[in-house]
């Protein structure tokens, strides 16, 4: 069932349910995501050890050592240090800000809010592998993360047609 909203010029438009659910996800999502990357900034001593020390909850780390023995794997995660971890949650938090304001702006049906959430996703990917390479195993929730925003730009562009043009372009 759509929602009607007012566009800048007073027309009404039709926004539809699965745009509506989507920008809820979204929305959750980067709240989420602020939180636990401010959390990780706050930790980022005590992150840095639980996952280079081979202790962490998941193994994602191990699927791309060919050794599973606990100094090979320093030696993999060995760009993983705490200056890097604060980094990366600082650049977590301004990529979950760029996609929150990107769901809100879509929700009220505006292009760029398409293109704040594109660049918002982007910006975590780029993030990590200036800081951590291609090791996917250190930070593979936001590997995660990202892959998960890229689906939903391809289902927020199956859907740009309800949204409006930004003026002046």
């Amino acid at each position: 069932m759509p929602e009607t909203t007012n566009n800048s010029t007073g027309q009404k438009m039709f926004r539809p349910f699965f745009l509506t659910v989507l920008c809820a996800i979204t929305f959750i999502g980067s709240v989420v995501g602020i939180i636990n990357s401010a959390i990780g900034f706050v930790n980022a001593d005590a992150e840095v050890e639980r996952l280079a020390s081979g202790t962490s909850k998941t193994q994602l780390k191990n699927l791309f050592s060919s050794t599973k023995s606990s100094s090979d794997e320093l030696v993999r995660v060995g760009n993983l240090n705490v200056e890097n971890y604060k980094k990366f949650s600082i650049g977590c938090i301004a990529s979950y800000i760029l996609c929150l304001v990107g769901s809100v702006l879509i929700y009220n049906l505006k292009r760029n809010g398409f293109y704040s959430f594109t660049l918002g996703t982007f910006f975590i990917l780029l993030t990590h592998f200036l800081l951590f390479g291609d090791n996917f195993g250190v930070m593979g929730l936001s590997i995660l993360a990202a892959l998960t925003g890229l689906v939903f730009i391809i289902l927020y562009g199956m859907n740009l047609k309800y949204m409006e043009e930004p003026e002046g372009l």
